[in-house]
């Protein structure tokens, strides 16, 4: 393969990882979404119905106040935990994110490094075979110039 045709199949593999780690990630953050929903839903659920029956055996208005007041500390709990689970979890996902990422730009990095290592030892031998041959022409004409004399 060429140079240029290397350099195009290597982008092109490098976007090809990129895209999978991108479709991964969004695979990944769409699983945990509906679970983290799904959970946070039974559990909203679950409060709303014991308020319920709290609210069927409670005497008076201020029994009402206190299921009530009850009811709400309990749910902006329940959604204050919920954006801490959500807010931890991303940042779990982006660091992971980012570790993938960082890894492939540096497998990219190590591959295009022994690449040009390889480049500059083949331009230094092609260097060498020149100089060699070269050399030899001179060595002839040098040659050619005393049997002329």
């Amino acid at each position: 393969m060429t140079n240029p045709d290397q350099a195009v199949s290597q982008l092109s593999q490098s976007l090809a990882q990129a895209a999978e780690s991108q479709r991964a990630l969004a695979e990944e953050m769409t699983v945990f979404a509906k679970d983290e929903g799904l959970r946070f839903a039974n559990l909203r659920l679950e409060r709303n119905g014991a308020t319920l029956e709290k609210l069927q055996n409670c005497h008076g208005v201020p029994g009402l106040i206190g299921v009530q007041q009850e009811w709400l500390r309990d749910l902006l709990q329940d959604y204050a935990s919920q954006s801490m689970r959500l807010m931890n979890a991303m940042r779990g996902l982006t660091k992971n994110a980012m570790e993938s990422a960082a890894e492939n730009a540096s497998d990219n990095i190590d591959r295009m490094q022994t690449q040009a290592q390889d480049a500059m030892e083949r331009t230094s031998d092609a260097i060498d075979r020149a100089a060699e041959q070269t050399d030899h022409v001179v060595q002839d004409n040098n040659y050619v110039q005393e049997t002329q004399h």
